[in-house]
């Protein structure tokens, strides 16, 4: 009896993580470069029978196992590609196929894909929230962007140029061969609603 309601308990625990991922991916339909999450579950370590009567040589004989319940193994970001959206302003860059930008994190290295950059006043390319965008100068050396007066000319592998110039090419991580740069656009979230709602219901 106690075991059984014990389950129970593990089951309830199961489908209120089930359902906080769920209404965070809803949440989050409308956030650039989101990918929705799944909670991946699976069952709880089983329970090795003997009968303790009917002992037989060394060991009693297994009667079987018993299960204890499900558990949360993992929560899984799903990384499809979510739609490009044209927005017309220069400094919104998209990757197209897999990786992510490479920005200096207050704690180190941090990787995007929700870029939406800008121009500060010392020529420095950061993100939304401040933080400077990396790129790979010729030697391989990670730096930010600097010395910008202009928004600069992207192209589709990531190269940076300034009045024709290059700067160095986007640090871009985990990027594939097919992976490409698109600048006046900016990726959606991958997150279906209707697709959402129906496993929350």
């Amino acid at each position: 009896m106690i075991r059984g309601v014990e389950a129970s308990r593990r089951g309830m625990a199961v489908e209120q993580t089930r359902t906080d991922v769920l209404a965070n991916n809803v949440a989050n339909m409308n956030t650039t470069g989101f990918k929705r999450s799944v909670a991946v579950s699976g069952e709880f370590q089983q329970m090795l029978l003997r009968r303790l009567d009917d002992q037989v040589g060394q060991e009693p004989p297994v009667v079987g196992t018993l299960g204890n319940g499900a558990v949360v193994q993992e929560v899984v970001p799903d990384l499809r590609q979510g739609i490009l959206v044209e927005t017309g302003r220069e400094l919104d860059f998209a990757l197209e196929g897999p990786g992510e930008f490479v920005v200096q994190g207050p704690a180190g290295l941090a990787y995007t894909r929700n870029r939406a950059f800008r121009i500060t006043g010392e020529g420095v390319l950061v993100t939304a929230e401040g933080y400077p965008v990396l790129m790979r100068t010729a030697g391989g050396e990670l730096t930010p962007v600097t010395g910008l007066t202009a928004p600069p000319a992207v192209e589709p592998d990531g190269m940076l140029l300034a009045g024709g110039q290059p700067l160095g090419r986007l640090a871009i991580e985990n990027a594939g061969p097919e992976t490409r740069v698109h600048t006046r656009m900016l990726e959606a979230s991958n997150v279906e609603l209707a697709k959402e709602m129906t496993d929350l219901i």
